[in-house]
């Protein structure tokens, strides 16, 4: 075996090991191994390694430079381009000084059958700055404040509000015993949307479906999110990839998700009313 063949096995071992060290949100080990990776010979794909794992860690101008010289390598990179559009008004907030911890789930987790996952749009954003940081995958929480559930990050700052019908039905069932988890599935533009989940369903509630509605389009509405999320937590898989994967999961369970905004026309219909 020749010194480049050493040489090629031990970048490849630093990958692998950087990938899996991002994957369990480890990122100052993930931003170490990364760096070593490019001592050996720079590549698009371990600048973007670098700039998410720079990113999560909140050091942000120094993930903007990572893009930087991703784009330097691969100026049509896209992956590059969408995390430095998002960087850039987060820089411009003076948003480099939090320290928030961010606890991060896969989106995947959140593909489920008929009826307990659902997509919604929140409303009445509190502080801009602080969406602006959300990333997709990330944890928040559901929480009942009067009449109204709120959404929080995982520091208790408050993101937004879950639409009012939407959040009758919820905090009723919440009430009744079910639970939920939620997590940001996109964050653009100023818009936060959020993936919600049933996660335990009360016995007494068993009849009860908490998301009435179909996706339009099938996976249409869910699928774009779970695409960025895998690009840019998996880093190496390719659009074409991910999209044929998905497709394949899902070929059979088109009709299974469940859009939070199309409770009110579908809950209109439903015999079995939650207050019996």
């Amino acid at each position: 075996m020749t010194r480049q063949d050493d040489k090629t096995r031990l970048r490849n071992r630093m990958i692998d090991q950087a990938i899996s060290e991002a994957a369990r949100n480890q990122w100052d080990t993930a931003i170490e191994l990364n760096q070593k990776v490019l001592e050996l010979g720079e590549d698009a794909e371990t600048y973007n390694r670098l700039g998410k794992a720079l990113n999560e860690s909140n050091r942000y101008r120094e993930a903007l430079a990572a893009y930087q010289h991703t784009l330097r390598i691969a100026p049509s990179n896209v992956i590059a381009r969408r995390n430095m559009a998002r960087l850039e008004p987060v820089i411009a907030s003076n948003a480099e000084t939090s320290d928030r911890p961010r606890e991060l789930v896969d989106l995947r987790l959140f593909i489920s059958e008929t009826g307990k996952t659902g997509i919604t749009t929140l409303t009445n954003i509190a502080d801009p700055a602080i969406a602006s940081r959300l990333s997709s995958g990330e944890r928040v929480e559901l929480r009942q404040e009067g009449r109204v559930l709120n959404v929080y990050n995982t520091d208790g700052n408050l993101i937004g509000r879950i639409e009012p019908k939407l959040a009758q039905r919820l905090t009723e069932l919440i009430a009744g015993g079910n639970k939920y988890a939620a997590a940001i599935a996109h964050n653009e533009g100023g818009q936060v949307r959020i993936v919600i989940r049933e996660t335990f369903q009360h016995p007494s509630l068993r009849k009860k479906i908490s998301f009435l509605g179909k996706l339009s389009g099938d996976m249409g509405s869910f699928r774009p999110y779970v695409r960025d999320y895998t690009l840019r937590y998996d880093f190496e898989t390719d659009d074409d990839e991910i999209d044929d994967d998905l497709d394949e999961d899902d070929e059979d369970d088109d009709n299974d998700e469940v859009s939070l905004d199309d409770v009110e026309g579908d809950e209109e219909a439903e015999e079995d009313d939650l207050g019996n």
